[in-house]
């Protein structure tokens, strides 16, 4: 875990991801009494500038700041001085930069999912579950995103034969379940079965005048069951909804050092509340 020195590249990224999911759900709860607000409304839940663009390069700043700082993704996972750690460190930041310029976005959302699969080789595979939310972060973009500067001409054979609009609509549930089978990961394995990290961590935060325990192992169950929730598509607004104000929780609790583990999922939580474009198109579609 980083130390709180640590923290201050991530307060952009973070303070980014809350202000726009905080916009998106003023919008949601008032749109229906004032029209300018619902066209606002209709604007964020059909922008594909807002929903992928803030993803993407939310995840690029995450990226760059942790091949800065030696860690492979959100900090967790410390990098050393070996070869294939360089390598790590290197592709990140190329990444990371590829995703906030905007620039051969679909090739760098293969990145992503290179560096997490690559990761097992050189990692414990327990610790990288922890970021499998990245994987599913990697999918969605390379069937979604479109680029600001888009110099992605390897992909325009697929765009062509149809194959990425065939399989789009597929984008924002492959993101739920995998973002959810994440959360069902670490609720699981880091407050089920081996909690003493975290209540260690409690004990040194006290809080509220409960076991520590206890508390310890209803987050984990409470996890897996929103984890489960999202992962199958059940009340997914709701739920991620939940999520995120379960994060600024953590993040109140646990301190600046959280922040890079919470900003991933304020931003998805953002695509998922505001319903995303692509399943309105589906639905277009069928009408």
């Amino acid at each position: 875990m980083p130390e709180e020195s640590s923290f201050a590249p991530y307060v952009v990224p973070t303070v980014v991801a809350v202000s726009v999911f905080l916009l998106a759900a003023l919008v949601h709860f008032t749109a229906k009494k004032n029209s300018s607000i619902k066209r606002l409304g209709e604007i964020l839940r059909t922008g594909s500038f807002l929903d992928s663009t803030v993803l993407s390069i939310t995840i690029g700043i995450l990226l760059i700041n942790s091949g800065i700082q030696n860690y492979l993704f959100a900090p967790g996972v410390a990098l050393g001085e070996s070869f294939p750690h360089m390598i790590f460190r290197f592709a990140q930041i190329v990444i990371g930069t590829g995703l906030v310029v905007g620039t051969f976005t679909r090739l760098c959302t293969i990145g992503i999912i290179a560096l997490f699969a690559g990761g097992f080789f050189f990692f414990p595979p327990l610790e990288m579950l922890d970021y499998i939310v990245f994987m599913g972060v990697g999918f969605f973009l390379f069937l979604v995103h479109r680029d600001v500067l888009s110099f992605s001409f390897f992909f325009q054979p697929l765009e062509k034969k149809g194959f990425l609009d065939k399989y789009r609509k597929h984008a924002l549930p492959i993101l739920r379940f995998i973002t959810g089978i994440g959360l069902v990961f670490i609720s699981i394995n880091h407050n089920i079965i081996d909690p003493e990290p975290a209540i260690k961590f409690l004990q040194e935060r006290p809080i509220l005048n409960i076991s520590h325990s206890v508390l310890v192992l209803n987050a984990g169950i409470f996890g897996a069951l929103l984890g489960t929730l999202l992962a199958f598509g059940f009340i997914p607004r709701f739920v991620s909804t939940i999520i995120a104000i379960g994060l600024v929780f953590v993040v109140i609790v646990g301190g600046p050092s959280f922040l890079p583990i919470a900003v991933p999922y304020f931003a998805i939580a953002y695509i998922v509340i505001t319903g995303n474009q692509f399943e309105e198109r589906e639905i277009k579609e069928k009408l």
